[in-house]
């Protein structure tokens, strides 16, 4: 006999009440945890933004701070839609990534060129943490009946996708490449 191996989704409006209250603080926390990540990354950024010499990297780096504020704004919309403050609960993850990056940067400290091309790279790993975390959440408004929220969410998914679709694997390329034909000069 053949096993059949089909998930089928929970449909959470069915489940009781303190399941789905479960999955409404995980839901809020989450929110909070990714409201303290954008907070996290306007403050680093701006330590770094007037040491990038580049100005391809520093153009595509504004932008994608400009889209982090959309994302901070977007953040505190989906805290009004659920009739509460927006607060910061710490994330862990983009908290390590965050420090692993400073000990990145900081061992390139003389190296100007390696000091970007490790800048792109913790990039890298921000927006596909942002990307993985804000899908999930997207879902999960679904699943919670915030089409709003969820909405919102996506948008800030879309969005991050198409700077580094755009912008990052190209500067990343680029940079890689021009390292790799200067060393072997």
């Amino acid at each position: 006999m053949k096993k059949n191996n089909k998930r089928v989704a929970p449909v959470i409006k069915d489940m009781p009440l303190s399941s789905r209250s479960e999955l409404e603080i995980f839901f809020l926390n989450s929110l909070q945890e990714m409201y303290d990540a954008e907070n996290l990354i306007e403050e680093e950024y701006s330590k770094v933004e007037n040491n990038i010499s580049s100005s391809d990297l520093h153009g595509i780096l504004t932008e994608h701070f400009g889209i982090h504020l959309k994302h901070l704004s977007r953040l505190r919309k989906i805290f009004e839609f659920k009739g509460d403050l927006p607060e910061r609960k710490k994330c862990e993850a983009i908290d390590a990534i965050l420090c692993e990056a400073v000990n990145h940067l900081a061992h390139f400290a003389d190296d100007l060129q390696n000091w970007e091309v490790a800048l792109v790279l913790v990039t890298q790993k921000l927006t596909y943490y942002k990307i993985a975390t804000y899908g999930g959440l997207a879902h999960l408004a679904i699943k919670l009946d915030y089409p709003k929220a969820a909405t919102l969410l996506a948008v800030c998914v879309q969005e991050e996708e198409e700077f580094i679709a755009n912008h990052l694997n190209g500067i990343f390329n680029a940079y890689l490449t021009s390292h790799i034909d200067v060393r072997k000069n």
